[in-house]
């Protein structure tokens, strides 16, 4: 069988569980396409990615970023209804494919701190409830190693050992049946991948292509003056960057609003070229797109209100030396409170019909393990 693995860093270490699958399912052709510090909705860009390249569809996709998941809602960087609706995306763009799904739950190690508790809970609670709602399987972490994840298990806060790597890479192998086509007939993807092709240029700016270990595709380098156009509306929900020791604040125009945001990461001491998808932790809304700009003007920039970046540094290169390597924008059209309602009494139509004596047929489906509170 032809197999995707997409997840984090886990998925990407030396001796990770992806590099241990990929060892122990030697039958099988395994892909693994991990990028690390991104959460579950660079994994539906990276399957709307190979779609649009008109790629060979793999017959199983194992999904790994609860983990990242977790520490991006502890660091209130995410919301939950961008969750859910990523989960569906996934599901919609599997199913309509024909590719099955897996979800492999990984956790961060647990600790005292509340907030990544809480984090961990709700990330629980709206992976398992997409595999209820898609019949798709979920692997978690606490029924994969003998009486759950503890200390030892991890090799720091957020990855595990070699042999708790192995372990989850023979749990995966062996639940490999186990995966499904959604179920998500009426599922819908709610988001638009805008990629560098499609983005007008202006100014001090040119379109190239890079190419690197975890990530390649056509980017827009922007330099000071410069500005590129980004056709779409809903919510600005991220931006695909490259981030190297050149690049610098820039500025994100929309109607009726201008955010400062950092392309530079503390994650660039372990990996100076950075491919990182940077969520929009504020509210972007537009209806005409996105103009992403460079300007020359540092104390105009400054002025700027800020959308924060996730473990940010200063940049290092001078202001009017600094660049911008951008791939594409994800716009984000969440539903209404119409849409909820409506979405909500779908789903509970079935039950409500077979209480009422109408003689309906329903499915019974694989329900994930419930998840303990910590």
């Amino acid at each position: 069988m032809k197999i995707l693995l997409l997840g984090g860093s886990n998925a990407g270490m030396r001796e990770g569980w992806a590099f241990q699958f990929q060892k122990q399912a030697s039958a099988h052709e395994v892909e693994n396409r991990f990028l690390g510090a991104v959460g579950s909705l660079y994994g539906l860009m990276a399957l709307l990615k190979m779609e649009r390249e008109g790629a060979a569809h793999p017959e199983i996709v194992i999904f790994e970023y609860c983990l990242n998941d977790i520490l991006l809602f502890a660091a209130n960087c995410l919301r939950r209804k961008l969750v859910a609706d990523t989960l569906e995306g996934i599901a919609s763009c599997c199913a309509r494919r024909g590719i099955r799904l897996m979800f492999l739950c990984l956790d961060p190690c647990q600790t005292t701190s509340k907030e990544l508790r809480g984090a961990r809970r709700r990330a629980h609670r709206l992976y398992a409830d997409a595999a209820t709602r898609y019949a798709t399987p979920a692997i978690w972490l606490d029924d994969i190693l003998p009486g759950g994840p503890a200390a030892a298990h991890y090799q720091d806060q957020n990855h595990l050992t070699v042999e708790a790597s192995a372990a989850t890479a023979a749990a995966v192998l062996s639940k490999l049946g186990d995966a499904r086509v959604p179920a998500a007939h009426d599922a819908e993807i709610r988001f638009a991948y805008v990629d560098a092709t499609r983005a007008q240029r202006r100014g001090a700016c040119e379109l190239h292509h890079i190419e690197s270990k975890v990530f390649e595709g056509a980017f827009i380098r922007l330099k000071r003056q410069s500005e590129c156009h980004w056709p779409g509306n809903g919510r600005l929900a991220a931006l695909m960057l490259h981030s190297d020791d050149t690049s610098g604040e820039y500025l994100i125009r929309a109607p009726r609003c201008a955010r400062r945001k950092n392309p530079r990461s503390k994650m660039q001491e372990i990996v100076a070229n950075l491919m990182l998808l940077h969520y929009v932790s504020g509210t972007i809304a537009t209806d005409r797109g996105v103009v992403i700009e460079m300007p020359d003007d540092e104390a105009a920039l400054r002025r700027a209100l800020e959308d924060a970046t996730v473990l940010a540094i200063p940049p290092t290169a001078p202001f009017l030396d600094q660049t911008l390597d951008i791939h594409a924008v994800i716009f984000w059209r969440p539903r209404s409170v119409a849409e909820r309602i409506a979405a909500l009494l779908r789903r509970r139509a079935p039950l409500h019909f077979l209480q009422a004596g109408v003689g309906c047929r329903t499915r019974s489906v694989m329900s994930p393990r419930k998840t303990k509170s910590p």
